[in-house]
């Protein structure tokens, strides 16, 4: 297991190597010019020499592997450059910034727990009643409805009709209220039919046949022999909506003006700002990856099949 789990880290290496030569290759050859936005949003008069010498201050006027190259080093000692339109420390900017987006994953996700267990745990035990299909259809409408529309939505009702919750901001944990259910909606209603269709497999199993003839009742049959046995695929989907949650404040920050990575990456994509664009993405990579590698340790443990194999694997 010691052994799987090393694997799995040094893994991490190469795949973050991979995805930053990948979207920096895509920035130098996506059309986009960060030394013209830079001259229109600083107001400035555009001249060839003015061109040239943004070039040069931004290292944009070498070849292509040698910025690679010069931009791997520095990103190893986690140092991303300096923002081409604030001539600010990138990596320092993400670490203020990031308190806010990991506090409104947390509501996220904690939401999504607290929401689709029960939920789903509900319809899979009165499945075929009313209670079922009016859980059924606020899935289909969580997983059909954009995030960004919804927060909307949720401005309006919440924040403009009823005056309940603030629109905008982080003055309060309040703030985090409507952002939190808008990233939150569409991994809880798919979370809600995972755990009513895995439920629904095991409730088909022998064991499960055996605990009725013992004369069991149905909620103690679904929470204590079905629903255990029905979280290994709730673990590891779990694991990619904690990166999904993430990767949604990129969109719903900026509704809610809520100072977080996203909010700062939504500006830089807006700016052709390629360092702040590449550290964004690589530390997206990297969150994947480090949840992925818990969700496989966290299911290791879990499943004692699992841990039988990794230990005659590493016998032979």
């Amino acid at each position: 297991m010691l052994r799987f789990i090393i694997f799995r880290i040094l893994l991490i290496f190469p795949i973050l190597l991979i995805a930053s030569f990948v979207i920096f290759l895509l920035l130098r050859l996506s059309g986009t010019d960060p030394v013209e936005q830079y001259i229109i949003n600083s107001k400035l008069q555009s001249s060839p020499a003015l061109v040239q010498e943004l070039r040069v201050q931004f290292g944009l006027d070498k070849p292509l592997l040698e910025q690679y190259g010069i931009w791997l080093k520095n990103a190893v000692a986690l140092d991303f450059g300096k923002s081409y339109m604030t001539d600010r420390d990138v990596a320092d900017d993400f670490l203020a910034f990031m308190p806010n987006t990991l506090l409104l994953t947390f509501f996220a996700f904690s939401l999504t727990l607290l929401v689709s267990i029960p939920l789903g745990i509900l319809s899979f035990i009165y499945r075929g009643k009313w209670l079922d299909y009016i859980i059924r259809f606020f899935c289909f409408l969580g997983v059909s409805v954009p995030n960004f529309w919804l927060a909307f939505l949720l401005i309006m009702l919440f924040s403009l009709k009823l005056d309940w919750l603030p629109p905008l901001g982080d003055d309060s944990l309040s703030s985090f209220v409507l952002p939190s259910i808008s990233i939150a909606i569409m991994s809880l209603c798919i979370n809600i039919r995972l755990i009513r269709t895995n439920m629904l497999e095991i409730s088909k199993s022998r064991h499960i046949m055996y605990a009725k003839m013992r004369g069991l009742s149905k909620t103690k049959i679904a929470i204590k022999h079905i629903f255990y046995n029905a979280t290994l695929p709730i673990v590891t989907a779990l694991g990619m909506h904690v990166g999904e949650l993430i990767g949604g404040a990129l969109v719903i920050e900026s509704i809610f003006a809520l100072p977080g990575i996203g909010y700062y990456s939504i500006q830089g994509i807006a700016n052709h700002d390629y360092p702040i664009i590449e550290c964004f993405v690589v530390s997206m990579c990297a969150i994947f990856c480090v949840f992925n590698l818990l969700v496989d340790i966290l299911y290791a443990c879990l499943n004692p099949k699992v841990r039988y194999e990794y230990a005659n694997r590493n016998k032979s």
